[in-house]
């Protein structure tokens, strides 16, 4: 069977012309696509959509070595399996000093790697497994794989869909809401974090490219899905994602990880979010009804106990009910004694 010649949007596509424009190096004059990421589990999801395009991919793993600093070419040499591999030397932007041996070599599930350097020897491992590569040995190394797919179909669609790489796409602005979160998806697996530490929750995208994420920014706003667009300190731009209402919106319109770290993180943050939440503007309906529940007098501290909150939402809360006149409270005695009482039932 024959592919049709012209890629049209789906959720599949979506995802993958927003991995391609953030992640990948594609150039059509040069007839030259590649995508390299360290989690396989993230490019196994591209594959799948490529192959289903009756596209072919080729695949490369790249390998980065550290070396002492100020390492010389020539006092070098990598071996694999007794063959002698090419590589160059690549210098931190920041650190001329900082140096990294960096080869692309034909891929594989499993890598032994001798180098030689001066007078000295040291092994490498590389294993990739389902989900990410490991290295292991003496020097820090990192790897990653390269999948390539340069086709005509493909430049045709980007051009298409996408327009210019560094531009939103604004066929985005016309779909319908799941498309938008597949992109969205793909956006977040390729350039996001997901971080959930102490009382922070958030997804953040940062990226140089102003235009771009305020884009984004506008139609999540448009989605009623609360984000800060902000500059960081440095030239950096951001989009900043928090707090359990609006992820909760983003998981019902659909959004699904596919990177194995931000999938694992999304599910724990989640997770731990989710057992004492209560959505924006709702509070009313949960304290008087958790209230009722616990049909006695309480204070503050012990009803924060029950409900698994701080103490100083729960007064907070209990303050502004008791003002509204949804809750009744005895004063008679310290600390204060929140309940419900016939008359402050509504």
């Amino acid at each position: 069977m024959i592919a049709n010649y012209k890629i049209d949007i789906n959720e599949n596509t979506a995802y993958l012309l927003e991995v391609l424009k953030v992640e990948s190096y594609y150039n059509r004059k040069n007839f030259t696509l590649s995508l390299q990421n360290k989690d396989i589990n993230f490019l196994s999801r591209i594959e799948d959509i490529v192959r289903a395009l009756e596209m072919n991919i080729s695949e490369r793993l790249l390998i980065k070595i550290r070396l002492p600093n100020e390492t010389k070419k020539e006092d070098v040499k990598i071996f694999c399996n007794g063959k002698e591999l090419s590589f160059h030397i690549e210098k931190s932007p920041f650190d001329e000093k900082n140096v990294k041996a960096v080869t692309n070599q034909p891929f594989k599930n499993n890598y032994e790697l001798k180098i030689n350097y001066l007078n000295k020897s040291y092994n490498l491992n590389i294993k990739i497994d389902k989900k990410k590569i490991i290295c292991k040995g003496p020097m820090d190394c990192w790897a990653y794989k390269e999948i390539r797919f340069p086709n005509n179909r493909i430049f045709e669609f980007l051009e298409r869909c996408g327009g210019n790489k560094n531009d939103f796409s604004d066929y985005l602005l016309k779909v319908n809401t799941s498309i938008i979160m597949s992109a969205f998806s793909g956006l977040i697996d390729a350039e996001g974090s997901i971080n959930w530490y102490n009382l922070t929750r958030k997804v953040r995208i940062r990226m140089y490219n102003k235009k771009y994420l305020e884009k984004w920014a506008q139609l999540l706003t448009k989605l009623k899905v609360g984000c800060k667009f902000r500059k960081n300190k440095g030239k950096e731009w951001e989009i900043n994602i928090s707090g359990w209402e609006d992820f909760n919106k983003l998981e019902n319109f659909g959004l699904k990880f596919h990177h194995s770290e931000k999938i694992r993180k999304w599910k724990e943050m989640m997770g731990g979010f989710k057992r004492n939440q209560i959505s924006r503007g709702s509070y009313r309906e949960f304290y008087v009804r958790k209230l009722k529940e616990a049909n006695k007098k309480l204070t503050a501290e012990e009803f924060s106990k029950i409900l698994n909150k701080r103490k100083r939402v729960v007064s907070h809360h209990l303050l502004k009910l008791e003002k509204e006149k949804l809750i009744s409270c005895d004063r008679n005695k310290w600390p204060y004694l929140y309940f419900i009482s016939t008359s402050s039932v509504r």
